[in-house]
């Protein structure tokens, strides 16, 4: 078989071949640890709201992590802020590098939350600066202005 055979296999058994051939010498060698997905979420804030870390996809945390790194170095009015997002970037990071596509199930800030699938352009959340997002919809005022409207009826 020539490379260009092998990497036309299907990943399952092309990974079945490498095991065939490689098998005795991976026997002793123990598995990496993998990395859990991080319980919270955290916020990336941007012109005219936030996006949340969960809904990134791995270009863009690294990206993001690189221009925090490159804050946190400059020692401005944030770099102690920044140096800390770059830690949290990484955990997020290396859990993408592993699970590129996977759907975050996790806390955001004191409620459970499931994510939207990760991209590059996720949905920008408006902040209304009290520590809640205004992503939740409002609950209907009491009244409307049109008037009372009777939809009880007699049977």
């Amino acid at each position: 078989m020539n490379r260009e055979d092998f990497v036309a296999l299907p990943l399952r058994l092309a990974l079945g071949v490498i095991w065939d051939a490689l098998g005795p010498q991976l026997a002793s060698v123990s598995a990496p640890p993998i990395p859990r997905a991080p319980k919270y979420d955290g916020r990336l804030f941007k012109k005219g709201g936030f996006c949340w870390l969960s809904e990134l996809d791995l270009n863009s945390l690294e990206w993001w992590q690189n221009k925090k790194r490159e804050s946190a170095a400059g020692g401005g009015q944030y770099a102690d802020r920044d140096a800390k997002d770059v830690s949290l970037y990484e955990k997020w990071i290396e859990w993408r590098r592993l699970f590129p596509s996977e759907v975050w199930s996790g806390t955001r800030g004191e409620d459970r939350a499931t994510a939207a699938p990760p991209s590059r352009e996720p949905r920008l959340h408006q902040w209304n600066g009290n520590g809640r997002s205004r992503s939740k919809p409002q609950p209907p005022p009491e009244d409307d202005g049109r008037g009372a409207e009777d939809d009880s009826f007699d049977l």
